[in-house]
């Protein structure tokens, strides 16, 4: 009967131990695959980083579209590649698709400076510039913006001017500290771009000037090339009308009418060619100016999050 007692008693903690070792690997083995899990989403980002840095944007690409379902992935993880998906877009040059995914990752996260900064550009890419200050003003909220804040007042100053709106980057630019080893640099090319054309001419004064001069105009516009061979077309029918006339005795003949008409044609011209030159020469400065504020801004952030 002792015996008996005692097999039954083993029985049941060899049982009980067999359960609790059941139990055990059972916890162990979810543990291991949220690690496993987690360490492919680093390795994937590690390795789509390394494809954008070489230029290999086809690799890049077929990796971020075959990447397993966000719900299989801790938050942490999906920032991670949601930021990747928006830097390969972004190179792709697909900016409303880079936007949506930088603009996906959560506040919070490593990748949420970045990913604002990034879709801020994006915006000012794809010609919103509404949709680039309201990311920029949703960033300015965050506790992270304190850390980048010489950063956030060159973005928001650059998307000021290119609003035109010249109070708010006024405003931006008092808090330019220039203390910044890469963004002061990058303050001061936009200070420059906000200074307006070196010169500034005047349609009235153009349109005056080639009244007088034929092409003087063009040339105080900065077309100097046009202005050169606009006087000269102008003084040589003026020329061959006077010449005509002389040798006829009489402006009345079909060759000293034709050079004459064309003479004046050209002359009348070449006025309303100096106005529309000081206009080119403004629509110019225009262009280069984006140029220069979308470089002011965007370079920074391939030096600080690259």
């Amino acid at each position: 009967m002792r015996r008996a007692f005692v097999i039954v008693a083993l029985l049941t903690l060899f049982a009980l131990g067999a359960k609790g070792q059941e139990s055990g690997a059972i916890v162990s083995a979810k543990v291991p695959a949220a690690e496993s899990i987690a360490r492919h989403a680093r390795g994937d980002y590690e390795f789509g980083r390394y494809l954008v840095g070489k230029g290999l944007l086809r690799d890049a690409t077929t990796l971020v579209d075959h990447l397993p379902a966000e719900e299989l992935y801790s938050t942490p993880s999906i920032d991670s590649l949601r930021y990747l998906k928006g830097l390969v877009s972004y190179h792709n040059k697909q900016f409303d698709t880079a936007a949506l995914a930088f603009g996906s990752v959560t506040q919070g996260s490593p990748f949420y400076a970045g990913s604002s900064f990034y879709s801020s550009v994006c915006h000012l890419l794809g010609g919103d510039t509404e949709g680039a200050r309201q990311r920029l003003d949703l960033f300015a909220q965050s506790p992270e913006a304190s850390q980048h804040d010489q950063l956030l007042a060159l973005h928001r100053g650059g998307v000021a001017l290119l609003e035109g709106d010249h109070e708010e980057y006024a405003r931006q630019k008092s808090l330019f500290t220039y203390s910044h080893p890469i963004v002061a640099g990058h303050q001061r090319e936009l200070e420059s771009a906000a200074a307006g054309p070196p010169r500034q001419p005047k349609e009235w004064v153009a349109g005056l000037a080639s009244a007088i001069v034929p092409g003087l105009g063009q040339i105080y516009a900065g077309q100097v090339s046009e202005g050169v061979a606009t006087f000269m077309a102008v003084g040589a029918f003026a020329a061959l009308t006077a010449t005509s006339w002389a040798k006829a005795e009489s402006p009345a003949n079909v060759r000293t009418i034709t050079y004459g008409t064309i003479a004046s044609l050209l002359y009348v011209s070449n006025i309303f060619g100096s106005v529309a030159s000081v206009r080119v020469y403004y629509q110019h400065f225009e262009e280069i100016n984006r140029e220069a504020v979308m470089y002011s801004i965007h370079i920074p952030l391939r030096e600080l999050f690259d």
